[in-house]
Formats: C-alpha cells, sequence, structure tokens
C-alpha cells in the first residue's frame, strides 16, 4: 500500500472543552499539557524548576524552618520576606538581617513644636551637623521629614504637627548594619498575606511599605553611601490608616486599602509623601463594595471589589472614578497582574482582563480562561482551601497563578500557566497549561537595579527560592506531560498504520529520557496499544566560543532544531500522541512531528 504522511504543528495550548470531533481540526493543541508552557515563539516548552535561593547554603529568614513565611518581595537587590513576627532582609539568600527595629536613635538636646506649625526650635541641638535635608525625625512618636535646616536650634518640617511637644528628646532615624541587629526589635503580630509596595522616588532603592490587615503601615529602605548601608525602618502610626491589608503607589502617593472598620474605603497620603495621611492633598475614597485589590495600569487605578470594578483616573484635584463593571468582581486580589497591555484577574466565572470586562460587562465570553474550564471550576469550587499567588514572567509574556493548599504536600500542589501571545490571524490571545508539583505559597517577580527579571517564591518549608531556574522542583524530579488530541489526518473513515513519526524536538541541554506513547481510537480498550517508545537521546547544538561543556560531552555541528526519526507500531482510525519525562535533565520544546502511515481499509 502507498505510504501517506502528515505534519503536524504544535500550537494552541491546552483545550479542555472543545469536543473530540472539533480537536480533529486542531490536531497541535493539547488535551494534557503539564509542565510544559506555550512558547511565544511556537511549540511547547518544559518548563524550568526552582531552586533554593543561596543553594545548599540556604536558610530561612527568621532562622526557623517552623516559622511561617506569609509573604516576600523583592528590593535592593536582595529580597525582603516576612516570617514569623519578623521581617527580614537578604542579598543572597544567606545571611538575613532582621529589619524590624527601632532605627530612631537619640540625638542631642531636645525640641518643642507648637500645634499647627512646622518650625521646631531646639535646646541644646546640633541641627547643622546630626541632620540633613530629608532626614526621619520623631515627633510625638510620628514620623516626619526634614524639609530646612535653619540653624542648630531651628529646622523645618515637611508638614505641620498636629499636637505641640515641649522639650523632647531629639530622635533621628537610621543605623548602620553594624548596629542594627542590637536595636530594639519592633514584633510584627499575626502576619499574613502581606503586601508591598515601592515609592521609588525616595533614594537609590526607593521606600519599601508593608501591609498585612493586622499591623501598622511599615516604611523600610536602605541607603548607601561610601559601600556602606544604613538602614531605616518606621511603623506609620496614626492619622496613618490603622491595619491596612492593601498597597499601592499611585500618583505620586501611597494608597492602602482592607482596613478591618473601613472595608471599602481607599486612603491616599499626601503628593510625594507617602508617610503623611494629613497633609491637605492627603484624602479618601469610598466605593461601597468590599475592596479585595488595587492596581496601577497605565495613568490609573483600577479598585477590585468583591462584586464591582471602579478606576481611579486622578487624585491631584478632585478625585475622578469611574464604573468599569458593577456586575463582575475580582475573587481574589493576588490574582492580580499587568499583563499583555492590561490587568489579568480571577472573577467568579474564570480568568478577565480588565480591558474585556469593560467592554461587555458580565457576558460569560469576557473569559479568556475558557478552554481551561474545568481547571478554573476547580479552583473557584475549592478557593477557600487555597492560598493564591501570581506573577509575571516579563521575557516570556507569561503569566502564572498558584493555588498552594496546606498539608497537600509537594506533588499535589497546582497552578496554571497562561502566555500571552498572537493567534494565526493575529489576534492576541491566551496559551493555556498546568504546573503540578511547584510549592510556592507566595511569589514576586520584578526588575532589579540591573534591570534583569528577578523571580522568587517561598512555600511552608521555611526557605526562599529562585523560580524559574534549574532543572527540578526544589532537588525533585519535574514530571512533565504532553499529549495531543486523537487525529484523524482529514479521514475518520480510514484505517491508518502508523510506522515512523519523525518529531521535531529542540534541547535546551543533554535530555536523555524523552518517551512518547501512541493511543489508538480514544484509547479503545478493544484496540491494541503499543508500548512506549524512546525519542532517544537529545542534546543542543554547541558553538564555538560559546561551548561550555567538555570535549565529549558537548556536540560540535549538531542542528539547533534536530529532528529525530521513531519508529512505532499500531493502527486505528484516529491517534493521540504523549510526549514525557519525569527528570532531572535539560528543558525542551516540542515544536511538531511528521507522521507516515500506510492507509488500510475504510470503515
Amino acid at each position: 500500500m502507498p505510504t501517506q504522511g502528515a505534519s503536524i504543528t504544535v500550537a494552541g495550548g491546552l483545550d479542555l472543552v472543545s469536543s473530540s470531533h472539533a480537536l480533529f481540526r486542531t490536531p497541535g493543541a493539547a488535551t494534557i499539557l503539564e509542565n510544559f508552557e506555550s512558547s511565544t515563539t511556537g511549540g511547547y516548552r518544559r518548563i524550568n524548576g526552582y531552586t533554593k535561593w543561596g543553594g545548599n547554603s540556604s536558610v530561612a529568614p527568621s532562622g526557623t524552618l517552623t516559622d511561617i513565611i506569609t509573604g516576600l518581595t523583592p528590593y535592593a537587590g536582595g529580597v525582603v520576606a516576612c516570617q514569623g513576627s519578623g521581617i527580614y532582609w537578604s542579598n543572597n539568600g544567606i545571611n538575613w538581617l532582621q529589619i524590624n527595629k527601632n532605627t530612631y536613635v537619640t540625638k542631642t538636646g531636645t525640641v518643642s513644636v507648637s500645634s499647627g506649625s512646622a518650625t521646631v526650635t531646639g535646646s541644646g541641638t546640633a541641627f547643622t551637623t546630626e541632620f540633613a535635608v530629608n532626614d526621619r525625625i520623631q515627633i510625638n512618636s510620628i514620623n516626619y521629614r526634614v524639609l530646612s535646616i535653619t540653624s542648630n536650634t531651628v529646622l523645618t518640617l515637611d508638614s505641620n504637627v498636629q499636637t505641640a511637644a515641649s522639650s523632647q528628646a531629639v530622635k533621628k532615624s537610621g543605623v548602620l548594619g553594624s548596629a542594627l541587629s542590637s536595636a530594639t526589635t519592633i514584633l510584627r503580630t499575626n502576619q499574613t498575606n502581606n503586601q508591598f509596595a515601592t515609592f521609588e522616588s525616595d533614594g537609590a532603592y526607593g521606600s519599601l511599605y508593608i501591609t498585612d490587615g493586622n499591623n501598622k503601615i511599615a516604611e523600610f529602605q536602605i541607603t548607601v553611601s561610601g559601600g556602606v548601608n544604613t538602614y531605616y525602618f518606621e511603623e506609620l502610626a496614626s492619622p496613618a490608616p490603622a491595619n491596612p491589608k492593601i498597597c499601592e503607589i499611585f500618583s505620586e502617593r501611597l494608597v492602602v486599602a482592607g482596613q478591618s472598620s473601613s472595608t471599602s474605603t481607599v486612603v491616599y497620603s499626601a503628593r510625594l509623601k507617602p508617610y503623611d495621611f494629613e497633609g491637605s492633598s492627603a484624602g479618601e475614597i469610598d466605593v461601597g463594595d468590599i475592596i479585595v485589590g488595587i492596581k496601577v495600569f497605565r495613568n490609573s487605578l483600577i479598585i477590585f471589589c468583591k462584586n464591582s470594578i471602579f478606576e481611579l483616573t486622578s487624585l491631584d484635584s478632585t478625585p475622578i472614578i469611574k464604573s468599569i463593571t458593577k456586575n463582575i468582581g475580582c475573587v481574589n486580589g493576588n490574582s492580580i497582574q499587568e499583563i499583555g497591555g492590561d490587568l489579568i484577574f480571577l472573577a467568579p466565572d474564570g480568568l478577565r482582563t480588565v480591558a474585556g470586562t469593560a467592554r461587555i460587562d458580565d457576558v460569560e465570553i469576557g473569559s479568556i480562561s475558557r478552554k481551561i474550564l474545568p481547571l478554573i471550576n476547580n479552583l473557584l469550587t475549592n478557593i477557600q482551601q487555597f492560598t493564591l499567588s501570581s506573577m509575571v514572567i516579563r521575557e516570556r509574556s507569561q503569566y502564572r497563578l498558584f493555588y498552594h493548599k496546606s498539608g497537600q504536600g509537594q506533588s499535589g500542589q497546582l497552578g496554571i500557566i497562561g502566555t500571552f501571545k498572537f493567534d494565526s490571524n493575529g489576534v492576541p490571545a491566551f496559551e493555556w497549561s498546568e504546573s503540578k508539583g511547584m510549592e510556592l505559597k507566595f511569589c514576586s517577580s520584578e526588575l532589579n537595579p540591573q534591570n534583569e527579571e528577578v523571580k522568587f517564591g517561598a512555600n511552608e518549608s521555611g526557605y526562599i527560592y529562585e523560580i524559574d531556574k534549574g532543572n527540578n522542583f526544589d532537588t525533585s524530579t519535574i514530571n512533565a506531560r504532553f499529549q495531543t488530541p486523537d487525529m484523524d489526518y482529514g479521514d475518520n473513515g480510514l484505517r491508518k498504520s502508523l510506522y515512523k513519526v519523525k518529531t521535531n524536538i529542540e534541547p535546551e541541554g543533554t535530555q536523555n529520557n524523552l518517551k512518547l506513547r501512541i493511543r489508538y481510537d480514544f484509547d479503545n480498550s478493544e484496540v491494541p496499544q503499543p508500548g512506549e517508545f524512546s525519542v532517544g537521546n537529545l542534546s543542543s547544538a554547541s558553538l564555538f566560543g560559546q561551548a561550555t561543556a567538555l570535549f565529549g560531552s558537548a556536540f560540535f555541528g549538531a542542528t539547533t532544531l534536530p529532528s529525530k526519526s521513531v519508529l512505532v507500531t499500531g493502527s486505528g482510525f484516529s491517534n493521540s500522541f504523549r510526549f514525557f519525562t519525569n527528570d532531572t535533565d535539560a528543558a525542551y520544546s516540542v515544536n511538531g512531528m511528521f507522521v507516515s502511515f500506510i492507509a488500510g481499509g475504510r470503515r
């Protein structure tokens, strides 16, 4: 009988809702896509792993693995992590510095100031030598910044004090690293789901603000002079909002929300003064719905509520706020991320974008995750069991959502991966896949001071991890599976006997364990099903001048897109292909295949 062939291009991502008949027409889609990601350049790529930050020498921030990590964020070329009752910073994952300390140091003399005045009068003070403009000074336990210094006994604050002070000790914030460890600890009780916002206009690294719903707003800053770090830590006292859950920087202000006493109110600081909530340009807005998240998007602040979404476009005069929708809300604020020129969030009917929701309001087609509806339904049905976190991987236009379940163990932890790309018609869309076995309760990605993207996460083990790095899940193997739909090659009534599959696989190193499984006629038990086939050993090309491997292990002259021919057996009217590995070998991409078969009898 004459041989025939069919070329299969891998594309489209995970599709769990289309009928088997419809999937005949999209053979490059996936019915299983675990620990793979859709590549922006085409094909499906096995994802990278995650490894302990600091390698084998890494330690828990608090030094105690049983202390629960409640949040983390990149900052100042390192990571700030909240664990137990403390907040810690490290630039290497090995040496952690506890930063929730009283960094105010008593200086010379005493100070007095009248109510409603910004002029501070000193007695026996040395303002010109002990202070500089923008230094932090404490009056009545409230923190101010020095606006100007007139003399050793007169300085001006950046805002008026509310309550008069008389003959108070002079207190200035800022201690060197050597002195920080001996400073008095300011305990952070019952920390949970810490949120972070960086006011970048403040110093080289900016000021980092931290909220969690149970403690005062915390401010942390590192400045560097002559290679020596100075550390600042403060808790914002009243009139700052009490114990907000959520924080964001917008319109050169610190904006917070989620106070237990006013769940529907956003409160904002004075312009250019994120620590000042009593200035003339500070204020608050009540949106009439429980706020679950806030996010800056272009020149607006999007306010996500339980049942509605609002857009705040100005704070410089009269606040301008308008409704985006009053029919769709956000299920969990930790799902909100900016990607693809839009904001993505988890709604009651799936993942949505703000722009799509604004166009069609509560219509179901606003969901961008319809193809993975079973995964979304499982998440939404059991949402109370999970701790959600999300991040973007900018270099791959990728959105990741992790939903962590305590006590589930590593293998049972789930996540969703969405790659933003353009389809064959030039229409922007997401292609979806799953992650399984990534035990990450919190995650965050940012651009570091060198403009490099850094990605960190944490789980219940007490360690901090680098995400999207290495070829294992914290030393465990990565179990990756990609399965095509059943395909009939254009004729479901014709039996085909497959004899060769020419795979287009792109390895990123040595990959020795890739297997291929073929199932005929929807894995019909009455049809003989062959065993698994080995794709063979794969190695990436090594170029002269770029190879880091030793001669004998690098393959000079190899093709960058090797095609491996696999001889196969079996026959049926349709068949599916499954590629899978469970190892710590290098990542690889499945880009497509050419199937050779002999046409047989007609049904």
